[in-house]
Formats: C-alpha cells, sequence, structure tokens
C-alpha cells in the first residue's frame, strides 16, 4: 500500500493528512504476504519524515492448531511508526536505523512492510476456530469434531500412563481391603 508524500514533506512540522481505506491491497513478494486492509490512515510530518497512524481491520488466514481446519479470524491492526525521509526539514541527510522504516527516493511510503508485522505480532499463539474444538486423533487422524474413533488411543493420553498405572494400583489396593491413605 503506497502512500505518496510528496507535497506533505514540502510543509512545516505538524501538518497532517487523513485517509480513509477500503479493501486496499497490501503485499510483501518477499514474504509471500498478501492481504487486503479497511481503515483509516493519519499523517504527520515530523522533523525526519512522517508519522503514520493506522488502525485496520483484516481477515487473516489460521489453521487451528488441534484440528488443522482453515479457517478465518477478524484482526485489528494499529501502529504507530516513523517513516525516515532520506532528508530531514532542513536539508540534512538522515541515517536510518536498520530497523527503521524509510520513505523510498520517489517520496513514497509503503506500510505493507509494517502492516504485515504488526498482524504477525497480533494473531493468537495457538489459533481454535472454536474454543471447544476436539482436535484429532493421534492415531488414526479422526477428526474429533466430527465424530469420535474406536482408537483405544484416543481415550488415554499416554504422558499420563505412569498416574493411571499407580490409580490402578490403589483401586487393587481398596479391593483388597487395605487401610486408606
Amino acid at each position: 500500500m503506497l502512500i505518496n508524500v510528496s507535497t506533505l514533506l514540502q510543509e512545516p512540522v505538524g501538518s497532517a493528512r487523513d485517509y480513509q481505506v477500503v479493501d486496499e491491497p497490501v503485499s510483501v513478494l518477499e514474504a509471500g504476504y498478501r492481504q487486503s486492509v479497511s481503515g483509516r490512515v493519519h499523517l504527520l510530518r515530523t522533523e525526519r519524515g512522517v508519522l503514520v497512524s493506522a488502525d485496520f481491520a483484516l481477515a487473516s488466514r489460521l489453521e487451528c492448531a488441534r484440528c488443522l481446519l482453515e479457517f478465518e479470524e477478524p484482526v485489528r491492526v494499529r501502529f504507530d511508526e516513523e517513516y525516515v525521509a532520506a532528508e530531514t526539514i532542513t536539508g540534512e541527510p538522515t541515517e536510518p536505523e536498520a530497523d527503521e522504516f524509510r520513505i523510498d527516493e520517489w517520496r513514497h511510503l509503503d506500510l505493507s512492510e509494517a502492516v504485515r508485522q504488526y498482524e504477525q505480532s497480533a494473531l493468537p499463539l495457538l489459533p481454535l476456530h472454536r474454543e471447544d474444538c476436539a482436535g484429532l486423533c493421534p492415531i488414526c487422524g479422526q477428526d474429533w469434531n466430527e465424530r469420535r474413533c474406536s482408537c483405544e488411543a484416543a481415550a488415554t493420553d499416554s504422558r499420563w500412563g505412569a498416574l493411571s498405572g499407580l490409580a490402578e494400583q490403589l483401586r487393587t489396593e481398596e479391593s483388597h481391603g487395605a487401610p486408606e491413605a
């Protein structure tokens, strides 16, 4: 998503612009990223460049962490980032840090990489298509949201094996009249 700021860069510090965007395409080819955003963008002229305040809504394609079903999740992306121009308002050259966003030589801001980064940080670590997702059987791969399978391991989690052995021992002791603990 490119925004031409050549006129804004010629104005004094504090000059501003506001934009509304609807289904604006955003892409970062190197990362294989494509998205469509809607929302607002506020641009503010600073001494080093332009401060971008953005508030976007988008729909992220995710894969459920339990059953691997693909689904869309609405995500809200908000950020304030300064895009640094090649020179300050007084004409002095700037030396942006490696992680700073830049205004290109044609005086365009490209919001695509910022949107990609902020979307990634807004996504859940374990996305679920619904809270009560039952997941997949670890033996046969049956989706337990559709139906249960008859795999023996489906009922028991092997990580609890040692405790289930202890539980069986306690049940045996109780049935033989051992004193309660």
